[in-house]
């Protein structure tokens, strides 16, 4: 499989999260800094079909929505200590269906 890859802003508090995530399992990870205007992130739109941030690939999977990119790192990545917060992020995903919808940076 090929390594992992996220998409981020450094002011991005819901890039601060996944970047989070990735620290509390230990994955190896290329962090690719975006630019702050959106029309100028062509490289996460061909990658994810949209232009927020953030969007982790993992292998051939595109993650988006920094609660799928926790969710997707602590199942794929982690251990058996993470099965409670999958488990909330699990009911906060299905309550709201949606992936943020207020921001990105």
């Amino acid at each position: 499989m090929a390594g992992m890859r996220l998409y981020h802003r450094w002011k991005c508090p819901w890039c601060a999260a996944a970047r989070q995530a990735i620290e509390n399992v230990g994955a190896p990870v290329e962090l690719v800094e975006v630019p702050y205007d959106r029309a100028e992130r062509d490289e996460v739109e061909r990658v994810s079909g949209q232009r927020r941030v953030p969007v982790l690939l993992d292998g051939d999977e595109v993650v988006v929505d920094s609660r799928r990119i926790v969710r997707h790192l602590y199942s794929r990545h982690g251990d058996g200590s993470f099965a409670r917060s999958i488990a909330e992020l699990d009911a906060d995903i299905a309550a709201d269906g949606e992936p943020d919808a207020p921001g990105d940076g």
